[in-house]
């Protein structure tokens, strides 16, 4: 089934075209990197995904609905089936995790119960730590959490591993791969990992110029005789 699918996407500041006709599409069950250097149009492309930003020209059809030709009362419904975890997290600092996932449970009308949350993403170690003294790594494990304690059918995640070290990213991945997978959802990220878009990625779209330079599964790209999905991004993206 498609879930995303896009077509011609244009998008200016002002003078400054960002996006220049880009075409995009995701399944479900999908796990796709969106790539490419500072400035390239990676933000506002997941902005505009997330509904949270217009765009000019083109189409931009999200659980077969077209954003451009629907009520506010669809596009509720729409976000209701998106997650969203961006880099870095903040949350209210004077709350515990337990008291995190319960108040997103009541926000989000969630049918998840809280311990099966916290077993599935083993956070019983930090029931009562306050969010705000947790580690980087802890923090992006919480908002993983209530990112599915919704069970959306679409998770954007923006950067979500930066600045931790290589344990910690492993661990992150397998809760995103694993559970995604359990639960038949799409994934789109943004990441400077290129190892992680080569071991979890099934496709990845290269934005340059505004436009998507490549988008293809990493198996096809790497076939072209790249050693790896770094020496295709050093290869194509200019210095």
């Amino acid at each position: 089934m498609k879930i995303i699918s896009v077509k011609g996407l244009e998008k200016s500041y002002g003078k400054n075209q960002v996006l220049k006709g880009l075409d995009f599409e995701a399944n479900e069950g999908e796990v796709i990197g969106v790539i490419g250097k500072n400035g390239a149009g990676k933000s506002t492309f997941l902005e505009i995904l997330m509904t949270i930003k217009d765009f000019d020209q083109g189409e931009v059809l999200l659980f077969n609905e077209n954003l451009q030709k629907i009520t506010l009362d669809k596009l509720g419904e729409i976000r209701r089936d998106i997650s969203v975890v961006l880099q870095p997290t903040h949350f209210y600092k004077s709350l515990k995790v337990e008291e995190l996932l319960k108040l997103f449970k009541a926000y989000y009308k969630s049918n998840k119960e809280i311990e099966e949350i916290m077993a599935d993403f083993k956070l019983e170690p930090h029931r009562k730590s306050y969010f705000e003294k947790l580690s980087g790594g802890w923090k992006q494990k919480v908002s993983l959490a209530i990112a599915f304690l919704s069970e959306p059918k679409l998770i954007i995640l923006d950067e979500p591993t930066t600045g931790l070290d290589p344990h910690m990213r492993n661990v992150l991945w397998s809760y995103i791969v694993d559970y995604n997978k359990s639960r038949g959802g799409t994934v789109i990220l943004t990441t400077h990992y290129m190892d992680e878009i080569e071991m979890y990625c099934d496709k990845v779209m290269l934005i340059e110029n505004g436009k998507n330079e490549m988008f293809e599964s990493t198996e096809n790209i790497l076939s072209l005789g790249y050693k790896s999905m770094n020496d295709f991004y050093l290869s194509k993206v200019p210095v």
